[in-house]
């Protein structure tokens, strides 16, 4: 319901839902700069969903203890990145949608679907040992309806 009032309201209050369910065993810290545009209810949708994932693999795959989601938010062009300090995983560059989906990593693979639907792109980082950064980048004229 908070995607009514716009994408960063409804990250800012996901991170809050998160971190009271965590009991506030996580930080979640948000800084979303932004100029209060707003984008067709579609896309909002998939890169708020998007970033639930995110969120929930660190949560519950990375365990991690510090979530940070940060970016802009402009008229023509959303940058998100979200980094956790968990556990991390060592995936090399097979980030393909194939592999993931034969590996079972359901969660990216929805992630990088979602982005290919909207004409966003997704980058994924990740190490043993030194958590996760996840990059989604969506400018205007790379829209797909």
């Amino acid at each position: 319901p908070m995607l009514n009032y716009g994408l960063k309201p409804a990250i800012d209050d996901l991170a809050d839902k998160l971190m009271e369910r965590s009991k506030d065993s996580v930080s979640i810290v948000v800084d979303l700069q932004t100029d209060e545009s707003r984008y067709p209810a579609k896309i909002e949708l998939h890169l708020f969903r998007m970033m639930q994932e995110a969120c929930e693999n660190a949560l519950r795959h990375a365990q991690a203890k510090s979530i940070t989601i940060s970016g802009l938010l402009l008229s023509k062009e959303i940058d998100l990145s979200l980094k956790d300090d968990g556990v991390g995983f060592d995936y090399g560059e097979n980030f393909q949608l194939d592999v993931l989906i034969a590996n079972k990593h359901f969660g990216l693979a929805g992630m990088i679907e979602r982005a290919a639907i909207i004409g966003a792109e997704v980058r994924i980082e990740s190490k043993p040992k030194e958590g996760t950064m996840i990059q989604i980048d969506w400018k205007v004229e790379t829209t797909k309806e």
